[in-house]
């Protein structure tokens, strides 16, 4: 767990390095960006007039690249909930500093590749809702209100636990705007 002796990770006797991991605060805030990123340029707006076929194609292409940024968002929520219930800290305050971990240089690394992962994540999706939103129309609107009205009633987390619920829930807001333009615009088939 957290050892607070060392709280600047400098080496050890020796010159080992140490084993403090950076603030895991960072990957919780990288969860939270996807969620304003996709939320924030989410908007309807009306078609273009443009060639029809090749709109569709464009359109379906967008709600592709969409749906792998909740993919990829899925696969680095479920990894950040493993470390927070593996490492126990779930019930610690979310806040810089709140909490330093003692990790081997492994656990250190991965923790590391996944908060380039959920930054990486984060600015994909930004794009891939904005390009999204270019093809949503009047039809979308009580979808899109529903998500965006939702999401600012989303209250900043007090804990880790908080950070993963409060990502779940935005997950599943996302994944049924997909779903439902998916269905009427029949990409599922």
């Amino acid at each position: 767990m957290a050892d607070l002796s060392d709280p600047f990770g400098e080496p050890g006797p020796g010159g080992e390095e140490p084993n403090v991991d950076p603030d895991p605060f960072s990957i919780g805030l990288g969860l939270i960006t996807v969620l304003a990123a996709a939320g924030g340029y989410l908007e309807a707006r009306r078609r273009r007039r443009v060639d029809e076929q090749s709109q569709r194609t464009e359109f379906r292409a967008a709600w592709f690249r969409a749906r792998r940024s909740l993919i990829f968002f899925q696969q680095a929520l479920s990894e950040f909930e493993t470390y927070v219930l593996e490492e126990g800290f779930g019930r610690r305050s979310f806040g810089i500093g709140s909490i330093r971990l003692e990790l081997d240089a492994g656990r250190h690394q991965a923790l590391r590749r996944l908060h380039g992962q959920t930054m990486t994540t984060a600015n994909f999706a930004a794009d891939n809702f904005d390009e999204l939103s270019n093809f949503l129309g009047p039809e979308d609107q009580e979808t899109v209100d529903r998500v965006t009205t939702r999401l600012a009633e989303i209250s900043f987390p007090n804990d880790y636990r908080g950070v993963v619920a409060m990502s779940r829930e935005a997950l599943s807001l996302f994944t049924d705007l997909l779903d439902d333009i998916g269905d009427r615009e029949n990409f599922n088939e």
